[in-house]
């Protein structure tokens, strides 16, 4: 009886095949997971696809944006330039002619390309005014006499001159004038801080991304290589630069006389020589 208890006791506790089983993988599930395998393989390549093909559209758009800006810049210029024919780079300029021509230059001002205009190296060296809506001298017009003015930039040295000759020759009009007149002044960044003594400050931030103060030192005038008149500025006689537009042959500058958008002169330039 003993011996017949011991061995169903044996029986109860070794495992056997119902309760014991080694997981040995079926077909089927073999097959499953190499299809995962292969599907997980196809999920990261096509991934690495929508991402390179994505990389090539953006790069793709990017370049047609500047293309197309690059041809709107363009289109603007010439239209702009047209409008300009007859106006004496905007002295005989009519009322609606004015309006026409600002319109276009705010519509180029609109494409610059560029977010510190100011401080781009394309600043330093000539321009030639093309147009201002500014008074003699800086319109070009010395008393009853009418030339062409020019602007020249220092970066390095802070300074700038504007230059007036009447008579000359040459592609810039600037050589061999009988009359000529040169402002010199300095600049720097200016600190956003209207110039009306009001302790005012603009609104927009980094003023000197686009903007310069331009403080006036001396106006000598000459007749025929000869100077007979100079004049010192006040101490503090200055102005701001608000630069809107920039490239490589095309500079536009809001002058204000205090930082104000409401007492500005509009000038628009080309690269000089």
């Amino acid at each position: 009886m003993i011996n017949l208890v011991l061995l169903l006791l044996a029986q109860l506790t070794t495992p056997t095949r119902a309760f014991y089983s080694p997981v040995v993988p079926s077909s089927c599930r073999v097959d499953g997971l190499v299809a995962l395998k292969k599907s997980c393989a196809l999920e990261r390549s096509r991934r690495s696809f929508d991402i390179a093909s994505l990389e090539r559209d953006l790069h793709l758009h990017s370049s047609l944006g500047e293309d197309l800006g690059g041809d709107f810049i363009s289109s603007t210029k010439a239209e702009l330039e047209a409008s300009l024919t007859g106006t004496d780079r905007g002295r005989s300029a009519s009322p609606s002619q004015k309006d026409h021509i600002h319109s276009l230059i705010s519509k180029l001002e609109s494409l610059c390309p560029l977010s510190e205009p100011a401080r781009d190296p394309r600043m330093d060296g000539p321009w030639v005014v093309l147009y201002t809506d500014a008074p003699p001298p800086s319109n070009g017009q010395l008393l009853l006499w009418r030339g062409i003015a020019k602007q020249v930039i220092d970066l390095e040295g802070g300074r700038y001159r504007n230059e007036l000759y009447v008579g000359g020759s040459g592609d810039d009009e600037d050589q061999d004038s009988w009359l000529n007149a040169v402002l010199d002044a300095s600049w720097e960044e200016w600190d956003g801080v209207y110039l009306d003594g009001s302790g005012g400050r603009a609104t927009f931030a980094d003023y000197g991304a686009s903007t310069w103060k331009v403080t006036f030192e001396r106006l000598s005038i000459s007749l025929l290589g000869l100077p007979i008149f100079t004049q010192q500025f006040k101490e503090g006689t200055a102005r701001t630069w608000k630069m809107t537009f920039l490239d490589d042959h095309t500079r536009v500058v809001r002058a204000g006389k205090t930082g104000k958008e409401d007492d500005d002169w509009l000038f628009y330039m080309r690269r000089g020589i």
